[in-house]
């Protein structure tokens, strides 16, 4: 059965490409003082930047096109929704303790203290650099069969039965209960977007199939709802551990990136009509995230230098480190080199474009960008038209690596992220592979019936 053209929207793509757009506005208007002196170099950066939104929204425009084979679902699902939740809450007791000191029952207790956790967070990564290899490693070897459990849990909600939606619910129960314990936000900004374009994906199936207006509406109210409260307690959450980092907000007038010097000013006339704990919120979710615009400035000033395949990504730098002890390619990226200005990669972002610019310089990081949007659009008409639950694995990490395009290159930051683009790469290949076969098979069969 094939799917025709134009019958999978392309809303969800579209929004995304609204919010990066978006995040580059709050960047250009807020009011914070980014030292951007001359004309000259807010052109080039806003010519940049719109010429890379520009090449994501043809990408995924031109990957989402066309006709689309419907696919078997994978075998066994339910069994690998427990198996990873099983696995997840495993390794939450071991990895607690890694990274934090405390096991995870005592997350209540972190909870009424979001600023201590953090605390002893960086106070364990400190004591213990060097020592978490093993936990590293398991994590990343596992991280494949764990993180399937969100994004197809959603997908396939009202298919997987009371014991596959109990392993979505304790797979996402863990990943809060780490949150809480480390007092960092990336956990629940990961499970938020992949829950969202989770649910993406199950909304396009329902359009594929022919569902409309109201049929829509009395599906996915309640997930609306659902994603409603979570936004809600995320934000909440979020505004309590700055403010407990930065010891109150409530007599600030201004609010800095770190040690930067760069501040927003809280009392601008741009801002001070809204409640002080959303401008206070607003305020660092940008010095947090759409600040890699300004190390994407700072870089654009800078010759090019390359890193030959291995300044993409801080897990492939320290892997080239460890194995060669040459640090000389890490001292040639962008990222590295915008510490002279006094914006250290460690402490702020610099947007996917620079970390793809170590490797291939900024005219191929555009080029790159535009085959990331090609596979992002293709896997979502995969995921949505053709049903293929691979591809709609690999939708949400792309989507995840979409919405993190103003700070980093975030799904392959790390191992666990290269670990799971790499299996689930597999899986798909061999999944469309198969459904090529089976095709082929059927059409041998028509004609020999014939």
């Amino acid at each position: 059965m094939v799917t025709p053209k134009g019958a999978v929207p392309r809303l969800p793509l579209a929004l995304v490409l609204g919010y990066l757009a978006a995040t580059f506005a709050l960047f250009l208007v807020w009011p914070v003082s980014w030292p951007i002196y001359h004309f000259g170099d807010w052109i080039r950066l806003i010519a940049y930047v719109a010429l890379c939104l520009s090449v994501v929204g043809v990408g995924a425009t031109a990957g989402s096109a066309g006709d689309t084979r419907v696919t078997a679902p994978l075998s066994t699902l339910t069994g690998l929704l427990v198996a990873g939740a099983i696995v997840a809450a495993l390794l939450l007791i071991p990895t607690s303790y890694a990274y934090t000191g405390r096991p995870p029952w005592e997350a209540l207790d972190s909870l009424r203290d979001q600023g201590g956790a953090y605390r002893r967070l960086q106070t364990q990564l400190l004591a213990t650099t060097g020592q978490r290899n093993a936990i590293v490693a398991l994590r990343a070897f596992t991280a494949p069969l764990t993180y399937l459990v969100l994004p197809l849990g959603v997908t396939r909600w009202t298919t997987i039965g009371w014991t596959g939606r109990a392993a979505v619910v304790v797979t996402v129960l863990c990943s809060i209960v780490f949150s809480i314990m480390r007092g960092t936000d990336k956990e629940i900004a990961d499970l938020f977007v992949v829950g969202v374009a989770a649910a993406f994906v199950s909304y396009g199936r329902s359009r594929a199939l022919g569902h409309q207006g109201f049929q829509l509406v009395r599906r996915y109210w309640s997930w609306a709802l659902v994603a409603l409260v979570f936004l809600s307690f995320a934000q909440g959450l979020f505004i309590e551990r700055k403010d407990q980092r930065l010891g109150g907000y409530v007599n600030r007038s201004v609010v800095c990136a770190n040690n930067s010097g760069i501040c927003a000013d809280l009392q601008s006339p741009w801002i001070v009509w809204l409640p002080l704990p959303q401008r206070f919120g607003t305020t660092l979710f940008i010095l947090s995230t759409c600040s890699g615009y300004y190390g994407l400035e700072l870089a654009l000033e800078k010759p090019f230098d390359p890193a030959f395949g291995a300044g993409h990504s801080p897990a492939a730098l320290s892997v080239y480190e460890a194995v060669t002890g040459d640090p000389s390619l890490h001292q040639r990226t962008y990222t590295y080199r915008n510490g002279a200005d006094r914006w250290s990669e460690e402490y702020y972002w610099s947007t996917l474009m620079t970390w793809l610019a170590n490797d291939v310089g900024f005219p191929g990081a555009v080029v790159v960008l535009g085959l990331i949007a090609w596979l992002w659009g293709l896997w979502w008409r995969e995921a949505a038209a053709g049903m293929s639950d691979p591809a709609a694995v690999l939708f949400c990490l792309a989507t995840t690596m979409m919405v993190y395009l103003p700070a980093n290159n975030q799904v392959l930051a790390g191992y666990d992220g290269y670990v799971i683009f790499a299996v689930w790469i597999g899986v798909w290949l061999w999944h469309r592979r198969a459904r090529a076969l089976s095709a082929a098979v059927d059409t041998v069969r028509g004609h020999l019936s014939a």
